[in-house]
């Protein structure tokens, strides 16, 4: 839905289609999505699964995504304890 024609000549339903509101939402949504797969596969072991099968291979993305999600909060946490003994 959010992919951008490239080449060729965009007929005026595409090209007022690429300027709506929802295919930008669309783009911005996607852009979020690839920055976010990216630093799981940069930094949270998601570089490559050595498991076999989809359940398998959906288990170790969610722990991924877990593992993530718990180093952000505790970053945030030790970033307001860090506040708090400053103030």
């Amino acid at each position: 839905m959010s992919i951008p024609q490239r080449g060729g000549h965009k007929t005026a339903a595409r090209a007022a289609f690429e300027k709506s509101r929802a295919f930008k939402r669309a783009q911005k949504f996607r852009a979020g999505i690839e920055g976010r797969i990216s630093v799981l596969a940069r930094g949270r072991g998601m570089k490559r699964c050595r498991l076999h099968g989809r359940p398998r291979f959906e288990l170790l993305v969610g722990a991924a995504v877990l593992a993530n999600n718990l180093l952000i909060i505790a970053a945030r946490l030790q970033a307001e304890s860090a506040r708090r003994r400053a103030a």
